[in-house]
């Protein structure tokens, strides 16, 4: 493990709290989030989820200022839900608390019952605060929080249902439809959280403003508690699972992300575990796919150092993919410390007998020096490690978030074997894009008349 800088953070691997929490609730159908501090805090998710996924996103602002700040954003929080309510009245108001109300320590819960009792008797959207100080923790931790908000304030128990509870973590709306799509495959009741798969890769219409109709509904989160079991396929959102199962026996796991080979396989196979089930020939035909895509791709991957950085499941699993293809992990940074990420990491280390640097905590700085020093063929990650692929001159695969300088962000899928072949298709053909003549094989210079005379004859004497 890499003991990196301790003075100060540049350029970091990780976003705040709030951010995650907004993707979260960007799968919920019919709901607003409602971000309690400035105005720039709202701003900055518009303008960062947009350019990612090249849709319209709607996050509504307190836009407090620095008189809230010395009074306290009451006024502001009740008059935001006020207006939501009356002009687009959506069946649930999400509040997320930012650094600043966290500082001056507003009591959200409190004035959210004050705007209930003040309008008793009136047709209330269902409204739920989310702790997510910005100054703490990351965007993993602020969707982790998100959907344990979620079902701890709407999961109603009733009658089981036998369907299992998909945690999905922060990954692309084509990833969840990647994961829908094996579900549907094996035939699997379930209930996805939360589902993107529509709302941020959606057509053209003239609704395109209005609060988004697809995602995961209320009554779906509610009926959680009735599910047989709950997989969390990130380990780093597994807090709903765990309420859940402590709340209303609704067995929990926690698995790797299902990106490449094995962690794909263990996927499905607690899947069949949890609900008896069989390994349909589709899934079986689609694996056969991607090993064939990785025996394809073995001459021109082996044994080529990468260096990858994002979310800690992220890293970790495509650690173990692209060792899966027989490339070198070099350098392994993500911005959150993590000890599940580093026992991750361990074990992928010892199972695939490579010894990569391991920056858990780490930013882009630190990043940048160990590539610098160990080297690598190629940089996986998000848009910011831009300027590190052009500096140290070598490729970067784009995947992750935020991808603004490329179009289709929402569409890559990195998920299942079928994912998995789009992986081993776009690393490789990154790779001979940028190193396909290193061998030499190109003639740079046109042959003079006497070699091609002499080449001639010693064909015509053959």
């Amino acid at each position: 493990m890499y003991n990196h800088k301790k003075f100060s953070v540049i350029n970091p691997s990780k976003m705040c709290q709030p951010m995650g929490a907004v993707q979260a609730l960007l799968g919920v159908k019919d709901t607003m989030p409602l971000i309690h501090g400035s105005q720039g805090c709202s701003t900055y998710m518009r303008f960062q989820l947009t350019r990612h996924f090249r849709e319209p996103i709607e996050v509504a602002s307190t836009s407090m200022n620095e008189k809230t700040v010395i009074y306290g954003g009451e006024f502001n929080l009740m008059k935001a839900l006020k207006n939501i309510t009356e002009k687009q009245s959506p069946q649930l108001i999400a509040v997320t608390s930012s650094c600043l109300t966290e500082t001056i320590g507003d009591d959200m819960v409190g004035i959210i019952e004050k705007f209930r009792e003040a309008n008793l008797g009136k047709d209330l959207p269902l409204i739920i605060p989310v702790s997510t100080p910005s100054y703490a923790g990351s965007h993993v931790e602020g969707y982790d929080k998100t959907i344990k908000a979620l079902v701890e304030h709407l999961a109603i128990p009733s009658h089981p249902t036998g369907k299992i509870n998909i945690i999905t973590g922060n990954i692309s709306p084509a990833d969840v439809g990647e994961v829908k799509d094996i579900l549907k495959d094996l035939q699997c009741e379930n209930i996805i959280l939360t589902d993107t798969s529509e709302n941020l890769d959606a057509p053209l219409s003239e609704s395109a403003l209005d609060l988004y109709d697809g995602g995961t509904t209320i009554g779906e989160i509610g009926d959680t508690a009735n599910s047989l079991g709950t997989i969390a396929i990130s380990k780093h959102a597994n807090l709903a699972a765990t309420f859940l199962e402590k709340k209303f026996a609704v067995k929990s796991e926690s698995g790797p992300l299902p990106v490449g080979l094995e962690n794909t396989d263990s996927f499905i196979n607690l899947l069949c575990k949890l609900k008896e089930l069989e390994v349909p020939e589709t899934l079986k035909r689609d694996r056969g796919r991607l090993i064939d895509a990785m025996v394809d791709a073995h001459s021109y991957t082996y044994h080529r150092k990468v260096a990858i950085f994002g979310d800690p499941d992220f890293v970790s699993g495509m650690a173990r993919f692209i060792s899966e293809m027989g490339m070198i992990p070099t350098v392994l940074c993500t911005g959150i410390i993590s000890k599940r990420f580093t026992d991750d990491i361990r074990t992928i280390s010892e199972d695939k007998g490579f010894n990569p640097v391991v920056l858990a905590g780490g930013d882009l700085y630190d990043l940048h020096q160990q590539i610098k020093e160990l080297g690598a063929d190629i940089l996986i990650g998000n848009s910011y490690g831009a300027s590190i692929a052009k500096e140290e001159n070598i490729p970067l695969y784009r995947t992750g978030f935020p991808v603004f300088d490329r179009l289709g962000a929402q569409r890559i899928s990195i998920l299942g074997y079928r994912g998995g072949i789009n992986v081993v298709d776009r690393i490789t053909n990154t790779l001979l894009d940028f190193y396909y003549d290193e061998a030499g094989y190109e003639i740079t210079e046109e042959e003079s008349p006497e070699i091609a005379e002499e080449n001639l004859y010693v064909t015509e004497e053959i």
